[in-house]
């Protein structure tokens, strides 16, 4: 029996120990909850969650499209103002003739390409035919054909 005694009076001192350790902790803290009432005013240029505006800011609406448009462009003419003319039929039967294809060929003088057509001039020099894109360049390959025909352009 003497052990239940001590053993209640050790227990009872506990207690009494926990309560008295809550009493001065809550007579530290004045005695009460801490309650928004006595926070300082939150200064103006520092802004935290409380003091911030909780409704979205007013933004501009988007700009309204117009419905205009650049005008339409008229299909009159497709070729360019610098464009070749089409093909006579002269030209459409010697391109026929030709063993290859497209009538493209490169002018030995400049290394211009050149449409092949029945006007252009032309000269068949070692049995290889040589196509210009204008009479100056046919002469200066006639003045001196193994220039040309050894140069930059002979292999093409």
């Amino acid at each position: 029996m003497a052990t239940t005694l001590q053993n209640a009076t050790a227990m009872h001192r506990t207690l009494f120990i926990t309560a008295a350790t809550l009493a001065v902790l809550a007579a530290g803290c004045g005695g009460k909850a801490p309650s928004g009432g006595n926070r300082p005013k939150p200064n103006a240029e520092m802004r935290t969650i409380d003091s911030a505006n909780v409704r979205p800011a007013p933004i501009d609406p988007p700009p309204m499209l117009t419905d205009e448009a650049p005008p339409v462009k008229t299909v009159t003419g497709l070729a360019q103002a610098d464009a070749p003319p089409p093909p006579t039929p002269q030209d459409e039967a010697l391109r026929a003739s030709l063993p290859f294809s497209p009538a493209i060929a490169m002018d030995p003088v400049d290394g211009s390409k050149i449409s092949i057509r029945a006007s252009i001039p032309t000269v068949e020099y070692k049995n290889k035919l040589y196509y210009f894109a204008n009479e100056d360049h046919k002469r200066a390959f006639l003045a001196n054909p193994e220039q040309y025909t050894k140069g930059l352009f002979s292999h093409l």
